[in-house]
């Protein structure tokens, strides 16, 4: 699984939350529902102590959602790392945290990708933020907290749900694209290596089994076997049974199929 995928199944997860009337049953995605902006996203930043410049919980939650999926997912330091974000500074404000990505040339005003933060406009700032899922069709797919499933930007809206918007849609103010070789082992060229190593282990575990070893409460079985040529072996030299290994169902269709003209049945 890459970066991306691991950030977007932390976000996928949480779709359906609802924010809270009161600091109460934060941690159920529906209970105590109402519009005072108290989440367990911010609960969780807060009690870190070190994320933001103070505590949280209670104000608008946008930004507070997408980093609790980035440091859920990747860690404090890490995730911090790929928010682009300092130590208790003013991350859970939009228009702070796309100026950290400005900050470290890691901001893009058009072309997004998955894992994206997409930042929409508020004046001559930001007023709302998000996770790009997807971009097909000439369309951004998001992942955002604290809107709601209406069109259009919702900030402000209470829940988390997943939105999409046209790329040239108006209000979209950028992208601030996280530097995800930060995150080891998540290239595609490290899952290709990931194959071929498991291919070469595979193979070698099935040439331990693909010798004529086998244990002896099955010896007058396999002498049946190989004197009725019900069991060919598979060389055809020296016969090797190799009577361990895997039964394919091309190898079970073809022993059955010699059972059956044995008896006479084909």
């Amino acid at each position: 699984m890459t970066a991306v995928e691991m950030l977007l199944k932390t976000a996928r997860a949480e779709i359906g939350y609802l924010e809270k009337n009161s600091n109460s049953q934060l941690d159920d995605k529906t209970a105590n529902a109402g519009y005072n902006n108290w989440t367990k996203y911010a609960r969780d930043l807060d009690k870190i102590g070190t994320v933001y410049n103070g505590p949280k919980n209670g104000y608008a939650w946008c930004d507070m959602f997408v980093d609790w999926c980035f440091i859920t997912t990747f860690g404090l330091d890490l995730g911090m790392k790929l928010l682009c974000q300092p130590y208790k500074g003013a991350g859970a404000g939009c228009t702070y945290s796309a100026q950290y990505y400005r900050n470290n040339g890691q901001f893009h005003a058009n072309n997004p990708q998955p894992g994206d933060q997409i930042f929409f406009k508020d004046g001559d700032g930001m007023g709302h933020t998000g996770i790009v899922e997807k971009v097909e069709g000439g369309k951004v797919y998001t992942i955002e907290g604290n809107t709601s499933s209406a069109a259009g930007v919702v900030a402000n809206g209470g829940s988390v749900n997943r939105k999409s918007y046209n790329l040239n849609y108006s209000k979209i103010g950028g992208y601030g694209r996280p530097n995800w070789s930060l995150v080891p082992n998540t290239t595609e060229e490290d899952d290709d290596m990931d194959v071929k190593r498991f291919k070469e282990l595979w193979r070698e575990m099935r040439s331990e089994l693909q010798d004529n070893d086998a244990g002896t409460w099955s010896e007058e079985a396999r002498e049946w076997a190989k004197s009725t040529g019900l069991v060919a072996g598979t060389s055809d030299k020296e016969f090797n049974g190799a009577w361990e290994d895997l039964l394919t169902r091309e190898q079970l269709v073809t022993v059955l199929y010699r059972f059956a003209k044995m008896i006479g049945q084909a």
